[in-house]
């Protein structure tokens, strides 16, 4: 009996090939939409669960604060802190502490056999302590993980670096020479290779450094500098069980003895490892999980949109089927041997959508994994994944095919054979589906249209400093270091030079890339002991035309001499490191002197206007620029004329005076807006989904509108009869899908400025929440919304009367 019904089911499928198109392409592709984000959302939140021992690891993050203010987190403090806390609280087992190169490279030379030598260019490097890789769980290929960066003379590499430098050869054992600008060169052995970190780990790298060497340098030796010098991220391993609330009440008098007490202090906090990708920021908690819980409704509401497509195309379909089940039912079939029949229908559909979702899926699954940046991809072995495939199908057969059928088994036999073929049963239940399937649809469309504005604020606001035709070259790491200053001094020069150049600046750091190094700071003449803990600033290195150069406002002030002495001590701050003095008004400024980390008081040279260095998303951070004049790591070049011909000139000069070092180049516009990634996923997410929703949505608007003019068919021939036009037909049955579309805005419009008014408070600098910003979204829903159901009215009405009466 049952293989009956499936046979049945598929010459039906068979007649009506359209149908079945429509109803087997709508499912698929909502299974689809719906497949990929589940998959995206479970890689998401499989960050870091790859360690062994990730509930024990806790990174440690820190909140600063002042007499009248609270100042953003950071993750970065002095190399002093990992040794105390295990020194002094029980719970901490272990730690290890990174130090990224902080916008730096690394030069790695490898020599060859017959003498000869490659040179690679590597950014992704770390300097860590010999506990970091007991205490994470990266996969060793070859050597001794818990002793390979014991010795200063090691190094770390992951198998795809060891491929670049030494192809299929065996790597342990050889020697690098590694060279930086900023930090710290010498020859190295290799003593370990890794597995290529996976891309579902927070902390990405293809090489380890000792931390030993790193700890050597001038700046890093310096008093106080283990608690001043904060560009060491510590992660530290608790014991098992550990309570980590009490933990932190620890801490607090851990930091109050060693950085002073609130208002005038830093709080520490501890973020579990796994929790990293999800809620990143403290002052933020969540906000990455609750996108991903936005995405996850966004999938259910998708495969509700198709489960409801399917339920309104199979009931518009019940005048057509009725003659059939009335023939049955006179037969002598049961009515649930015709609910069986029908059901039956719904697995072979949904079976075949939900194959054709995964070929669907694997297809546009290299698209996703493009769009968001990251290496994803199906387990097909995953017993989870086939028993997800087994609850797609069970649940979308029973929740798409149960309502069709008690519809379409519940006609009578005498009303069919009578010719009474009218049935509204159930009509408002499928109104209101269409009604939940557009207000998804708007709340999609205005998501979209939102982040698409908010996106589209932060790229065209005045960021306080130029971007446009900004060239940026990396400075040369290997140069005689005795000519340094005058060989970089000339370069700078000799560009200027080029017709096309208009300007040039040298800086240890970019717009967007992040900061030389971030000490403390205090006004001169405050005793010690009133503020013990200096307030955090961020410092650039610059030259002194980079204010200039990048046409920075300035407040007070002029732009340093080279030829005076004294002000090439001096410093700009901006606004909010001003404000962060307590001092007033940028002439003010004039007036004071600062201490720097442990430096001596120097004299403030002027005040510029804020700028968004990182991006609009963030709120303004007190910032230092302070003179020096050649050792800097990036030259900007704003160009004003031919971009190709300009490159291929500072190419020549770049070889010319740095023969050994690679010429490498970016803009600045597009290395700034890189910053955006996360907004730009997100709404190509949005918009992907919110066209494929509103598609599927149409799809159901067409089988209620078919229902409509079926079922009203003979009101048609009658009217036209006594004279109506087309266009009045069409116009008046057309405003009962324009209530539905207005009901669904009701519903839609309050919930989607609610969560757009959330989202964009993240933002420091958000876009207005207008009229428009709604407006757009409804009427380019109801346009669409029109257009499918005036178009199927349209058929129905230019039927002639004679066909539809003839029987009456």
């Amino acid at each position: 009996m049952l293989l009956s019904y499936f046979k049945h089911a598929l010459r039906s499928l068979r007649r009506r090939k359209l149908y079945s198109a429509i109803n087997v392409s709508g499912l698929a592709f909502g299974i689809a939409a719906c497949m990929l984000i589940w998959r995206y959302v479970d890689f998401e939140m499989s960050y870091d669960n790859f360690h062994k021992n990730a509930d024990n690891i806790y990174r440690t993050a820190f909140t600063e604060y002042g007499k009248n203010w609270k100042d953003d987190w950071f993750t970065e403090f002095g190399y002093g802190l990992g040794q105390a806390l295990q020194s002094e609280i029980p719970e901490v087992r272990n730690y290890a502490r990174v130090h990224p190169l902080y916008g730096d490279a690394a030069l790695v030379n490898i020599a060859n056999n017959n003498g000869s030598a490659r040179i690679f260019h590597e950014e992704n490097v770390l300097f860590a302590d010999p506990s970091f890789l007991s205490i994470f769980s990266y996969e060793v290929l070859k050597g001794d993980a818990l002793h390979s960066l014991d010795q200063p003379s090691s190094i770390v590499i992951t198998e795809s670096m060891a491929r670049r430098f030494f192809g299929n050869g065996d790597p342990i054992g050889r020697s690098v020479e590694v060279k930086t600008r900023d930090w710290v060169d010498g020859t190295y052995v290799v003593t370990a290779v890794l597995k290529d970190v996976p891309a579902n780990a927070h902390l990405q790298f293809e090489m380890l450094l000792p931390m030993h060497n790193l700890l050597q340098i001038e700046y890093y030796r310096e008093p106080d500098a283990a608690w001043t010098a904060m560009n060491f991220t510590t992660y530290v391993e608790l014991v098992p069980g550990a309570d980590v609330k009490l933990l932190e009440s620890k801490t607090k008098r851990f930091m109050d003895d060693r950085v002073g007490t609130e208002p005038l202090g830093v709080r520490l906090s501890y973020q579990p490892l796994r929790e990293l990708n999800l809620s990143p920021d403290l002052n933020r908690a969540n906000s990455h999980l609750i996108s991903l819980y936005f995405f996850i409704l966004i999938s259910i509401f998708i495969l509700c949109i198709a489960w409801i497509n399917y339920v309104n195309l199979s009931t518009a379909r019940a005048i057509e089927r009725a003659k059939e089940v009335g023939v049955k039912k006179a037969m002598g079939v049961l009515k649930r041997q015709l609910i069986a029949q029908f059901m039956c229908e719904a697995i072979v559909i949904n079976f075949m959508s939900v194959v054709l979702a995964f070929a669907i899926a694997s297809l546009l699954l290299p698209v996703l994994s493009s769009i968001v940046g990251k290496e994803i991809s199906f387990n097909y072995s995953d017993p989870i994944m086939w028993t997800a495939f087994g609850v797609l199908l069970a649940s979308g057969a029973f929740v798409s095919g149960i309502y069709p059928a008690f519809i379409l088994s519940s006609y009578q036999a005498a009303d069919v054979i009578k010719g009474i073929k009218k049935s509204e049963r159930g009509f408002g239940l499928r109104r209101a589906l269409v009604v939940f399937q557009f207000s998804s649809s708007l709340l999609l469309i205005a998501g979209t249209f939102i982040i698409y504005s908010q996106l589209d604020y932060m790229l065209k606001s005045d960021k306080g400093f130029k971007t446009d035709q900004m060239l940026i070259l990396t400075g040369p790491q290997i140069i005689d270091e005795d000519r340094r200053s005058e060989r970089m001094l000339s370069f700078k020069h000799e560009l200027m030079k080029i017709h096309s150049v208009s300007a040039v600046t040298s800086s240890g750091a970019i717009p967007g890339g992040g900061y030389s190094f971030t000490t403390g700071m205090q006004k001169a003449g405050i005793a010690e002991d009133k503020n013990k803990f200096r307030e955090s600033i961020h410092v650039v290195l610059v030259d002194t035309d980079f204010i200039r150069t990048y046409g920075m406002q300035v407040l007070s002030g002029q732009p340093w001499n080279p030829e005076n002495a004294s002000e090439m001590k001096a410093v700009f701050l901006n606004e909010a490191a001003m404000h962060r003095m307590g001092i007033n008004t940028p002439e003010e400024a004039r007036h004071e002197r600062i201490i720097v980390g442990d430096g001596e008081p120097v004299a403030i040279q002027g005040v510029i206007k804020n700028i968004h260095w990182n991006s609009p998303m963030s709120a303004y951070e007190p910032m230092m620029f302070m003179p020096q004049s050649a050792n800097n790591s990036l030259y900007s070049v704003h160009l004003n004329g031919n971009i190709q011909e300009s490159i291929h000139q500072i190419e020549g000069i770049y070889e010319n005076f740095f023969p050994a070092n690679p010429f490498e180049y970016y803009f600045l516009d597009e290395f700034f807006n890189m910053q955006y990634r996360e907004v730009q996923q997100t709404e190509r997410i949005f918009g992907i989904f919110a066209v494929l929703a509103i598609a599927i949505a149409c799809l159901g608007l067409w089988g209620l509108a078919s229902f409509t003019v079926a079922n009203r068919q003979r009101e048609i021939g009658i009217r036209k009869v006594l004279g109506a036009t087309v266009g009045g037909i069409v116009s008046l049955l057309s405003m009962q899908f324009v209530k539905l579309v207005a009901i669904s805005a009701v519903i839609a419009l309050p919930v989607a400025w609610y969560i757009a008014d959330e989202w964009i408070s993240n933002f420091a600098f958000r876009v207005r929440l207008t009229f428009d910003l709604f407006a757009v979204p409804l009427l380019t829903l109801s346009i669409l919304a029109l257009a499918t159901v005036s178009l199927q009215i349209f058929r129905g009405a230019r039927t002639n009367p004679a066909d539809t009466l003839r029987s009456e």
